[in-house]
C-alpha cells in the first residue's frame, strides 16, 4: 500500500532504516550512497567500518589516502570500527597513517609486516577489544609489556606467538578484561592449560591448527577443562574471512568456540571431546 500524498518517514526511521541495510548488506553500501546527499552523510562512515588491507584489494589503499586527504580528522575515529592489514611491508607506511586516524577502532588484525615497537603509541587512548597479531613483534626483542594501556579492554586476543610463548603466557592474567584467548597449536599444552589455571575469567581457551591431517590425529578422547577447544583453519586467506565475518556481525572462530563449550556444558557434546568439526 502506497504512502499517502504529503506523508514521510520520520527522519530517525529514515535513517535507522538505511543505516541497518548498510550493516546488514555492506556490498549495498555504494548504492545507497546515490539515493540522497542525506543518505550520503549518514552511510559513507559505513563505507569504512571494517578496513582489511591485503595484496588482493590494492585500490583500498588508493582510495583510502585520497579519502584522509579529503574527510575531517575526526572522520576515520567516528567511521572505523575494525582494522586489518595482511599486505606487504612496502604498504605499511601508508597503513600507519592511515591506522593512527583510527582512533575509534575496537579490532585490530595484523601479519608481522606492520608491526614494530612504535605501533603501540597509535593505540594509546583507544578502548580495543579484540587483537590478532604477534605480540613479540609489537615490543622490543625480549620483552612484552602486557601491562600497556592499549590492553586495558582486550577482552579477545588471538596470539601468533610460535616461539618464545612460554615466557608470555605466566603474563596472560596481568590482562584485566580478558575473556577469550586463543593460541597455535605449536604451543605446548601444559602451558595453555596452564592458563586457564591461572584465569578462571577465561571463559575460552582456542587452539588453532593449520594443518588438517596433524589436527585429525591428535583428537583423542580426554577429559580437559570445559573451556579448551580446538579448531582448525586451513589457510591465511580462511582465517582472514574468517576475521572480517566476525568484524562485520557474523559467525567467527569465536563464536563457534563459544557455542561448543555452551554446548558441551549442556551435555549435548561428549565431555571428552574438545575439537570442533
Amino acid at each position: 500500500m502506497a504512502m499517502p500524498e504529503g506523508l514521510a518517514f520520520p527522519t530517525e526511521l529514515e535513517r535507522e532504516v538505511f543505516e541497518t541495510a548498510a550493516l546488514m548488506y555492506p556490498r549495498s553500501i555504494p548504492t545507497l550512497l546515490r539515493v540522497a546527499k542525506r543518505v550520503l552523510i549518514w552511510i559513507e562512515p559505513f563505507l569504512y567500518r571494517v578496513i582489511r588491507l591485503n595484496d588482493d584489494n590494492p585500490h583500498v589503499y588508493t582510495a583510502l589516502l585520497r579519502a584522509i586527504k579529503a574527510k575531517p580528522p575526526n572522520f576515520f575515529h567516528d567511521a572505523v570500527r575494525h582494522f586489518a592489514f595482511v599486505s606487504g611491508s612496502d604498504s605499511a607506511a601508508d597503513a600507519k597513517k592511515i591506522l593512527a586516524l583510527c582512533t575509534g577502532i575496537v579490532s585490530f588484525g595484523c601479519y608481522n609486516t606492520l608491526l614494530d615497537p612504535a605501533v603501540p603509541a597509535l593505540f594509546v587512548g583507544t578502548r580495543l577489544q579484540r587483537l590478532s597479531l604477534d605480540l613479540q613483534s609489537l615490543f622490543p626483542p625480549g620483552w612484552v609489556d602486557l601491562g600497556h594501556s592499549m590492553f586495558g579492554y582486550v577482552t579477545h586476543l588471538d596470539m601468533f606467538d610460535e616461539s618464545g610463548v612460554n615466557e608470555l603466557l605466566p603474563d596472560i592474567p596481568l590482562l584485566p578484561a580478558l575473556t577469550h584467548l586463543s593460541l597455535v597449536s605449536d604451543t605446548p599444552w601444559e602451558s595453555a592449560l596452564g592458563v586457564l589455571e591461572d584465569c578462571p575469567r577465561l571463559e575460552l581457551l582456542f587452539m588453532q591448527w593449520f594443518d588438517t591431517e596433524p589436527y585429525k590425529s591428535s583428537q583423542t578422547p580426554q577429559m580437559y577443562d570445559i573451556r579448551f577447544v580446538w579448531g582448525l583453519c586451513e589457510d591465511s586467506k580462511g582465517y582472514w574471512d574468517d576475521w572480517e565475518r566476525g568484524a562485520r556481525g557474523g559467525v567467527d572462530f569465536w563464536a563457534r568456540g563459544d557455542d561448543f563449550v555452551r554446548r558441551k556444558r549442556k551435555g549435548e557434546i561428549e565431555a571428552t571431546r574438545y575439537w570442533l568439526d
